[in-house]
């Protein structure tokens, strides 16, 4: 009761206030202008009252504003976004969300199936060969082919000579 009645007093623009309450977001932050920052200048200073009460500013979390209003806040947007454009953006947020568990699902139904496929394409009661590996060879240092089929050998250099 004392948290709506103080935000409502925030909300009212009164004569001898500086900042003026521009809007709020979907989790209750509280968004204010107020008169430039510097005099001289029409970039007007842009702040943000913390849902929580939080005043340590420097303790920025941008999961807690959404993005819409950090454009407001850095003055690459003039108007501030609607409850409306914050609403649409945060179902499309769960759709996203929802839709990326759905295909980490299906991957993973999908790489049991694969490996099944493995499995079953495998002679009955006899365990997987081991397809054998060819050892390592040392890269040629001799050049091979002419023309297009030109291949430089492998080059090593030596130490670094150091003149005395």
């Amino acid at each position: 009761m004392l948290g709506r009645l103080t935000a409502s007093l925030k909300a009212i623009n009164w004569p001898w206030r500086s900042h003026k309450l521009v809007g709020r977001d979907l989790l209750g932050n509280m968004y204010f202008e107020g008169p430039p920052m510097r005099a001289g200048t029409d970039r007007t200073r842009r702040i943000i009252e913390y849902f929580d009460g939080r005043t340590e500013y420097y303790k920025y979390e941008p999961e807690l504003i959404p993005a819409q209003w950090q454009a407001w806040l850095r003055h690459t947007r003039n108007a501030p976004p609607s409850i409306e454009e914050l609403q649409q953006a945060e179902a499309q947020r769960l759709l996203t969300i929802q839709r990326a568990r759905e295909l980490d699902a299906k991957w993973e139904q999908r790489k049991i199936e694969i490996e099944q496929e493995k499995l079953a394409s495998l002679p009955a009661g006899r365990p997987s060969p081991a397809s054998p590996v060819p050892p390592p060879t040392a890269p040629s240092t001799a050049p091979v082919g002419q023309g297009e089929t030109f291949e430089p050998g492998a080059w090593n250099p030596g130490a670094k000579w150091r003149g005395g």
